[in-house]
């Protein structure tokens, strides 16, 4: 079984993992008030519940992606070498063994739309998609376009989005959730206990 480690959730990132076990969901949360903890206390989830998977998460800059392989590393008992970064800077045949034997996944959604273009990879063995900036998923962006990969492709597919900034109008997080195939949205803000 995996674990968290040096963490204990809070209420709200309970209720959150709750309602995103169940349906692909987008979580709305002020900066610094836990989204990654969400994409972790899900990712653990998905993993024991189907031990032969994968997660894999995208974030579009790779300063973002450190933070996250980091913050990982530091808060699961999964074996700190099966949690890897992949970016462009990476060579496409170094990505595809990476790939291979890695558990956790953090990459730019750019890089993984390459990737899946060029039937290098595939998302068949992965439980869980985590889009983090989720407020990016516009028109052809990357995000879409591996969600779409990911969902024909996954065996056991759940996509948990991530924001503290989704739009300020009902069309835009429509858009989001459309384009995401969220069918829940968690919003807390820093008024919320």
């Amino acid at each position: 079984m995996i674990n968290t480690k040096n963490f204990i959730p809070r209420l709200y990132q309970e209720t959150i993992l709750h309602t995103s076990t169940e349906k692909n969901t987008l979580v709305v949360l002020p900066t610094g008030t836990g989204k990654t903890a969400s994409a972790l206390l899900l990712a653990i989830h998905r993993l024991n519940k189907f031990p032969e998977t994968k997660v894999l998460i995208c974030t579009p800059t790779k300063p973002l992606s450190n933070q996250i392989c980091q913050y990982l590393k530091d808060h699961t008992t999964l074996n700190s070498e099966e949690i890897i970064l992949l970016t462009g800077a990476i060579t496409p045949e170094k990505r595809e063994l990476l790939w291979k034997n890695a558990k956790v996944i953090v990459a730019t959604p750019q890089t993984i739309q390459e990737d899946l273009i060029n039937s290098r990879i595939s998302l068949e063995n992965f439980s869980l998609l985590v889009v983090d900036e989720a407020h990016r998923s516009r028109l052809k962006y990357a995000h879409n376009i591996v969600t779409d990969f990911y969902l024909k492709q996954s065996k056991y597919p759940r996509v948990l989005g991530l924001t503290a900034s989704p739009g300020d109008t009902k069309e835009r997080i429509e858009e989001i959730c459309n384009n995401l195939h969220i069918e829940a949205v968690e919003i807390r803000t820093e008024q919320d206990s």
